[in-house]
């Protein structure tokens, strides 16, 4: 399973597409740094859009983020729970909702909430997840299968990791 892909990527038609309306993020894309954190989460960005200013003002300052440092777009949004001996996690992406449940408990972590997305630098589409930094640190990009949080949350033997690579891939314009 390929995890990074040099595509031509239609930055616009993705973000527009990946934008499912939940309130918890006012963004659905953050600008990265060289080191993959996320300077929206530090104040840096946050006032510069909203959603409704997501003009071609904003898309030509997203493709040039891309090229420069890169962006993560959020795809899929999730939140998890366990009962009867599965991990139930919700997951909303592109305006869908769906219930993904499994009985593999020792391969998944059973988290709050998370978020899946893409780092897109250049043309290279990287499929991970924003990773809390810790405390006063701001969130990063880590891609699925890299050591830099704990395994069950970004393994490629994940069964969400899976299913959520799969709608992810389906999401990229």
């Amino acid at each position: 399973m390929e995890i990074k892909r040099d595509i031509e990527i239609d930055i616009k038609k993705t973000v527009e597409n990946s934008v499912c309306g939940n309130e918890e993020f006012h963004f659905y894309v953050d600008e990265l740094t060289s080191k993959d954190y996320m300077p929206t989460y530090a104040g840096e960005a946050d006032e510069k859009y909203s959603f409704d200013e997501m003009d071609e003002e904003f898309f030509r300052f997203l493709n040039q983020k891309a090229i420069k440092d890169g962006i993560y777009i959020r795809l899929v949004y999730a939140t998890a729970s366990e009962r009867d001996g599965e991990a139930v996690f919700e997951l909303e992406y592109g305006g869908n909702r769906e219930v993904f449940k499994t009985r593999d408990i020792d391969d998944v972590l059973v988290f709050e909430f998370a978020d899946f997305g893409v780092k897109v630098k250049g043309n290279s589409v990287t499929f991970g997840a924003t990773i809390d930094g810790g405390c006063a640190h701001t969130p990063y990009f880590a891609e699925f299968g890299s050591s830099k949080a704990n395994d069950e949350f970004i393994s490629l033997e994940n069964p969400l990791n899976q299913r959520i690579i799969k709608i992810m891939e389906g999401m990229i314009k």
